[in-house]
């Protein structure tokens, strides 16, 4: 196996990594909601959203990542919890 072949496998298996953490994070999703529910808390909630964010970006600035980047991928995984969300409350767009 070539040194690049080697690097693109491992690649793979971070990659792998990645789908299993944010599968685990979306299936937190039903758990917050439930959370949610018992509070009385609405399913949308800009301000811990920002919270999530800040702190991504924070993250981000100790690793020196593109912050852009960061920012948007974060704002798709809270799109994708909000989703989930909406969809094991009935509300969603997903049948």
């Amino acid at each position: 196996m070539s040194e690049l072949e080697a690097l693109r496998r491992e690649i793979e298996e971070i990659d792998r990594e990645i789908l299993s953490l944010i599968d685990r994070r979306i299936e937190l999703a039903g758990e917050v909601l439930e959370s949610k529910k018992t509070s009385g808390c609405p399913i949308l909630d800009p301000e811990q959203n920002q919270v999530v964010i800040d702190r991504a970006v924070n993250a981000a600035t100790e690793l020196n990542l593109d912050l852009g980047g960061i920012k948007a991928i974060f704002e798709i995984l809270i799109k994708m919890s909000i989703e989930r969300q909406e969809e094991l409350s009935g509300r969603g767009r997903f049948p």
